[in-house]
């Protein structure tokens, strides 16, 4: 096979991001750490990519950060949902972990239980974020304290599991 033919191969079937985009940049804090995370997003308001830079440039956890950035980026574009991401990377355990300076997520268990919360948070709808066991402060402060809820949530979110935060 030739590397033209190659190169058509590997690039059928998948969608890359628009070259201009729109999107946002979160600074965030991890167990004292500091990151950023920068989406971009298609026209239809979907996540495009996803971008993760750690404060420590240099560090071996800046560049596995950098790896993972890429990996999530070609799954996305190859049409990996981004809820399949969520559910398997969510909860994941390693260090920096501990508290963070979201009030939506004051707790994360690492950098990319940390992000792929936040990215659900941001991009997947309340229904399924509910069925992750992702819910936002003011959805867990219902579930938690009986206050009234949309109607299509309260099956859903009364069963999601309850973090510990």
């Amino acid at each position: 096979m030739t590397e033209n033919a190659v190169s058509t191969q590997r690039s059928q079937g998948r969608t890359r991001p628009p070259r201009v985009r729109t999107g946002a940049t979160s600074r965030f804090v991890v167990g004292g750490q500091k990151g950023y995370l920068i989406t971009g997003e298609h026209t239809d308001g979907t996540v495009a990519d996803v971008t993760i830079k750690f404060a420590k440039q240099g560090s071996t956890m800046a560049g596995m950060m950098d790896a993972v950035s890429a990996a999530i980026n070609l799954g996305l574009q190859a049409g990996a949902p981004l809820d399949e991401y969520v559910e398997g990377l969510t909860r994941s355990r390693f260090h920096p972990a501990g508290p963070t300076d979201d009030e939506e997520l004051p707790e994360a268990t690492s950098l990319l239980d940390y992000v792929f919360q936040r990215l659900a948070l941001d991009y997947i709808p309340a229904q399924r974020r509910a069925e992750l066991g992702i819910l936002t402060a003011a959805e867990r402060n219902a579930r938690d304290g009986g206050e009234a809820w949309p109607a299509d949530l309260v099956a859903t979110a009364m069963s999601a599991p309850v973090t510990q935060h």
